[in-house]
């Protein structure tokens, strides 16, 4: 039999074991509808507690300020649509880069036709936006920054508490895709003066098809799907109750080991570097490689 060797972790992880065994009981016995009055439900509805607030913890924000998605794209969406159309009283300008992930950009674009203005900066050759172009692109029109945390091809992380300061100053709302930050990086969303994030739990070794929304509390967004009143009339369908429940224990695991993990990345990606620099003349590496993930935290 073949061995096979995987080098895609930023596209998505495999499912760790505990996560697994903590999803077990809500496929096969603790299966009932969150929504619903009746014991079973209500161990749903308990479980999907727990894991917002295992989320909340981990990025130190409130419990009420996390919505559960279906993943990483929706939560882009709902979360620059979303704010995008409930402020837009208040202006129609949006500023974000040329390298967000596609859930970001095409969002921007819908709404380009939908009347909204957005500036796209341009990055440098390492991958990072310029401060000072991202302070002259604000108007008085601006509503919402969104930058993401670290670039998924590259690994560049942005200045992102500085992003969050500049966007503070002029009273704009910030998001940031934080999917291949999470389970990387230490994200506080309270010191880097962060509004908004979204994240996807596949990346970081939790289940595929579960994604977290977090917006502060006082900003104002628009529900993008008509239903039920789950996630706090924000999110309308019958939550994932097992894979909201992996994604808590995948992040509490992900938080608790940061550090080992990363001093592991570190050995690999420096190895690798390494070898490919020493084996293949002239090559270029594309990326900032003194501020990227598996580097700095």
């Amino acid at each position: 039999m073949e061995k096979s060797f995987y080098f895609d972790h930023a596209a998505t992880t495999a499912l760790d074991s505990r996560v697994f065994e903590e999803m077990v009981p809500f496929f096969l016995k603790s299966y009932g509808n969150p929504s619903s009055i009746y014991s079973l439900g209500k161990e749903s509805k308990y479980a999907i507690d727990i894991a917002r607030m295992r989320v909340a913890s981990s990025i130190n924000c409130k419990t009420n300020e996390i919505y559960f998605t279906s993943g990483g794209t929706e939560s882009d969406n709902l979360a620059i649509k979303g704010i995008a159309m409930a402020n837009r009283n208040y202006g129609n300008h949006i500023i974000t880069s040329k390298i967000e992930h596609p859930a970001v950009l095409n969002s921007c674009k819908s709404l380009e036709k939908m009347g909204f203005k957005v500036t796209y900066l341009n990055v440098d050759s390492l991958g990072r936006i310029d401060l000072n172009e991202l302070e002259r692109a604000i108007t008085r029109q601006t509503i919402l920054i969104s930058i993401m945390f670290a670039n998924n091809e590259i690994g560049t992380i942005q200045d992102i508490k500085e992003i969050g300061r500049i966007a503070q100053k002029y009273k704009v709302i910030f998001h940031t895709d934080t999917v291949q930050a999470i389970g990387n990086c230490t994200i506080n969303v309270r010191d880097m003066k962060i509004d908004s994030l979204s994240m996807s739990s596949h990346k970081f070794y939790g289940p595929k098809g579960v994604g977290v929304l977090y917006i502060r509390n006082g900003i104002n967004f628009v529900r993008q799907n008509d239903g039920g009143h789950q996630e706090q009339d924000k999110r309308s369908g019958t939550e994932n109750t097992a894979g909201i429940v992996g994604t808590g224990k995948a992040i509490e695991i992900a938080t608790n080991e940061l550090e080992s993990y990363n001093e592991k990345l570190k050995i690999l990606s420096d190895y690798y570097i390494r070898e490919v620099s020493n084996r293949i003349p002239n090559i270029k590496i594309n990326g900032d490689l003194n501020n990227k993930l598996a580097r700095k935290q």
